[in-house]
């Protein structure tokens, strides 16, 4: 079909069914509620076939689409009756349009949502997503053809031995009918009796290694009994011809199994040579371990596959080795880089290093009618191994900063097990993130993060909060441990004498003691702010950058800002407001003030220890949070 012939298909049908709907307007809109996703439908494929978003490939599968609706039958039927407007004489074929719209409908926007099979897809789910589900429904709705294979996730891979080489007629056969079956163990059966066990099905997964073993096997005795006539007949021969696909399928398994060697011997049965302590060591092949039958039924599957194959993998990562897994996947793309590669996978790694399009499935139901979500993730200012991760998450994203073990994620998610937690490296990257996720639509949660007060003042955090991004009562993560209450409840909890005045008065020393160290830091934080909120103004001429850059400096008042600090610093001494001074003093070594109280040491551990017990502790420290947290 070319793309006129298409084009011509989807106009004609659009144009019919609207002046259908103009003249059955009434009719159509009590018994239906679909004119407009349907002429919308052949709009958007118009447009899609007039821009070559739609390859060539892919024509007879769109036009054939069409067909299913039924709209050509409609129109015939028309014609049929000439000028008779009676809507009861079409409404068993407009029945019959609805009921197949929806199919036709959200198979064309599964067609988009993977880009039309133009390149390799990586579609990332959650367990229990519907991925395996969803990957026997691309392979139906996308290739109804020999040339598509799904490679589930689920098998019993079992290596045969043969005393007599399959022959390679029969094995082909049998693989050729097998690789347009889908296994699927989303069944059951009855278990009254002991005895009671699913022999066909088991049977089927049991089998398949046998299948795919017997073509390889056959292929390659065929190829070499061919090489061996033509050498008789003394015709000339190529090497290459030589080479079965079982011979690329071993070599392939060798480049990645470096430790052992796989080889096919008299018999044609598989064999492993490894050495062991320098001696050489020969096995059979059935003694492989699970990852290593799975790297050789995965090669043989996709090197089997037809030309231009659409090949579907579901969970390419089952029981591989990092290592190997991304080198596997490389092979076999340039391999059969005439196939297209659909990956269904929750593993975030694995889709980061695949150059494809990358989607989230969001959902799919299989019920009575299909349905599934489908969201290209598209590039973002967050990591896209991150972004593809927080996709799935159900809770609400709580960015924050520090590491993956770091402290701050392990106080967050005890204290907000609602939350997915999620750190980043610093304070800005906690801001830019969370004002890059919200931005996404059709996500599941909203983001919020969570910083330290790093010396910002009320000004700057009020601003913050309108884009989900909020501070704490304290200065640093590590000021929670030193808030009044806990430290009670801690020296409770471990039955210790506390002398929480003594400890406040110690902090406060302290403070004093720094108090100039503190309020020089104070003011160079305020100057990395303004140099980061805010920039020179563009001049047109040296006197207008003069002027404002001048502008710019002014904003910096070194001496009042400092004379300010220093005043407040002082009344929180003089004071004695220890609640306010844990909110400004940044000084990660004043747990050591609660130790030496204690007599004890790694106060932070066993704090954590502590709130991890303790709903009461918990309950403390969700008090020093922005109540917007708390009540998401």
């Amino acid at each position: 079909m070319t793309k006129q012939e298409l084009l011509d298909r989807a106009t004609s049908c659009s144009s019919f069914m609207k002046s259908f709907f103009d003249e059955y307007g009434e009719e159509w809109k009590r018994n239906y509620k679909i004119e407009r996703q349907l002429t919308g439908l052949f709009d958007e494929i118009a447009i899609d076939v007039s821009n070559d978003t739609i390859p060539i490939t892919l024509f007879e599968k769109v036009s054939k689409l069409i067909d299913t609706l039924g709209i050509e039958q409609l129109m015939k039927r028309k014609e049929s009756f000439g000028g008779l407007h009676d809507f009861e004489r079409y409404q068993k074929i407009t029945d019959s349009i609805v009921a197949n719209s929806y199919f036709v409908l959200k198979t064309y926007s599964l067609f988009k949502a993977i880009d039309f099979v133009n390149s390799n897809i990586v579609l990332i789910g959650a367990n229990g997503s519907g991925k395996t589900t969803f990957a026997n429904s691309i392979r139906d709705r996308l290739e109804k053809t020999d040339n598509g294979i799904v490679i589930p996730a689920q098998k019993i891979l079992i290596f045969p031995t043969y005393s007599v080489v399959p022959t390679y007629q029969s094995a082909n056969v049998d693989y050729e009918n097998r690789q347009k079956v889908v296994l699927d163990d989303k069944q059951t059966f009855e278990a009254n009796k002991s005895e009671d066990f699913p022999y066909s099905l088991t049977k089927r997964y049991g089998e398949e290694l046998k299948i795919l073993l017997s073509a390889l096997l056959g292929e390659r005795n065929a190829k070499r009994n061919r090489y061996c006539s033509t050498i008789k007949d003394g015709d000339i021969v190529n090497t290459q011809d030589f080479w079965s696909v079982l011979d690329v399928v071993i070599s392939i398994w060798n480049s990645l199994i470096e430790h052992r060697q796989l080889y096919c011997d008299d018999s044609g049965n598989l064999m492993i040579k490894c050495v062991n302590n320098g001696k050489e060591k020969d096995y059979p092949a059935y003694r492989m371990s699970d990852g290593e039958r799975e790297i050789f039924y995965v090669v043989g599957r996709v090197l089997l596959a037809k030309e231009s194959s659409l090949i579907v993998i579901d969970e390419p990562e089952l029981h591989l080795h990092k290592a190997i897994l991304n080198k596997l996947w490389d092979t076999l793309e340039q391999k059969r880089n005439d196939c297209m590669f659909i990956y269904l996978t929750h593993d975030i790694d694995f889709a980061s290093t695949r150059i494809a399009k990358k989607c989230w499935l969001k959902s799919y139901t299989s019920d009575i009618l299909e349905d599934w979500e489908v969201e290209p993730i598209i590039d973002n200012e967050i990591p896209e191994p991150l972004l593809m991760k927080l996709l799935g998450s159900r809770k609400r994203v709580l960015f924050c900063e520090g590491r993956k073990n770091s402290k701050d994620r392990q106080i967050f998610e005890i204290l907000f097990p609602n939350y997915t937690i999620t750190p980043v490296d610093s304070c800005s990257d906690v801001i830019n993130y969370t004002r890059a996720f919200n931005k996404i639509s059709n996500k599941y949660a909203e983001a919020y993060g969570i910083i330290d007060r790093d010396f910002r003042v009320d000004a700057q955090l009020d601003k913050l909060v309108s884009e989900n991004v909020f501070s704490y009562n304290v200065a640093e993560i590590e000021n929670l441990f030193l808030t009044e209450d806990f430290i009670k409840g801690f020296a409770k909890y471990k039955n210790e004498t506390c002398d929480i005045t003594k400890i406040k008065n110690d902090i406060l020393e302290q403070l004093n003691m720094n108090i100039q160290q503190q309020t020089s830091f104070y003011i160079t934080q305020k100057i990395n702010y303004i140099f980061k909120e805010s920039h020179v103004k563009n001049g047109k001429s040296k006197a207008d950058v003069s002027k404002f850059f001048s502008d710019f400096i002014s904003q910096i008042k070194i001496d009042d800002w400092y004379n300010e600090r220093l005043q407040d610093l002082n009344d929180i001494i003089s004071n004695n407001d220890y609640e306010k001074a844990i909110l400004v003093y940044n000084n990660k070594g004043l747990h050591s003030v609660v130790e030496k109280a204690l007599g004890m040491t790694s106060y932070s551990k066993k704090a954590i220890e502590y709130l991890r017990a303790s709903e009461e502790a918990r309950n403390i420290l969700r008090n020093v949070f922005p109540k917007e947290l708390l009540n998401c």
